[in-house]
């Protein structure tokens, strides 16, 4: 099996867009990464940016749930782990914008009874939002160790390998043979069967010179009649 090269940054996140509606399919690990990647720099520089930046954060993780669901797809895998991820991050980021918002909302004017009630229900929000996080982030190790598998060199049925095309089709996993049907090396004929040599007749049949008639057959000369008949 060759496999096709690996590629690189642009490729990677190019083709990802052309496919950011896809949910069906298998995509390789170096489309994915790279594209993770710009997502991750995108949600980092987002996260800086007051009120826009949770929504853009938000956004680009709901982008990435077809991505995600591509790579599980090419391990073998379905995709719900990629939609509980992302559906618990996105939880948080909504949570935390609440919590921002409410903060923003409380001045040294506000009454002490007015004060109390957005801390509590500042408390309790966090108190989801934390355990949200927490989760999703179990998730996401899950999510990690599945995505840095490689892809399966044969066809599965979310279609055909993006990194293997030459691979075996309909076979078992990793593109091996049934257990008792292993090839190690050439074909070989059964056991009994082997051939040393050219083909050799059977042992009583071997033929050491050209070919004699049975012995009581054996003619030293010509045809002689039997002894008690005499010739015509």
């Amino acid at each position: 099996m060759n496999a096709l090269p690996q590629l690189d940054f642009m490729q990677a996140v190019q083709l990802s867009l052309n496919r950011i509606k896809e949910m069906d399919g298998r995509s390789r690990r170096s489309e994915f990464w790279w594209t993770m990647l710009a997502v991750g720099i995108c949600s980092v520089i987002a996260s800086v940016i007051p009120y826009v930046g949770y929504i853009i954060q938000l956004g680009l993780w709901v982008v990435a749930i077809p991505l995600m669901a591509r790579r599980l797809h090419d391990t073998g895998r379905g995709h719900g782990l990629a939609f509980a991820y992302v559906g618990l991050y996105a939880l948080y980021l909504i949570l935390a914008f609440i919590i921002y918002l409410k903060a923003k909302s409380v001045s040294s004017s506000d009454s002490l009874d007015d004060l109390l009630d957005a801390y509590n229900s500042s408390n309790s929000l966090a108190t989801i939002a934390a355990i949200a996080i927490i989760v999703a982030g179990i998730i996401g190790i899950i999510l990690i160790v599945f995505c840095c598998q490689d892809s399966q060199p044969f066809t599965n049925k979310y279609g055909p390998s993006p990194k293997y095309p030459d691979g075996p089709q309909n076979q078992q996993m990793y593109g091996q043979p049934p257990y008792g049907q292993q090839q190690y090396g050439p074909q070989q004929p059964p056991y009994n069967q082997q051939q040393y040599g050219p083909q050799q007749p059977p042992y009583n049949q071997q033929q050491y010179g050209p070919q004699q008639p049975p012995y009581n057959q054996q003619q030293y000369g010509p045809q002689q009649p039997p002894y008690n008949q005499p010739p015509q």
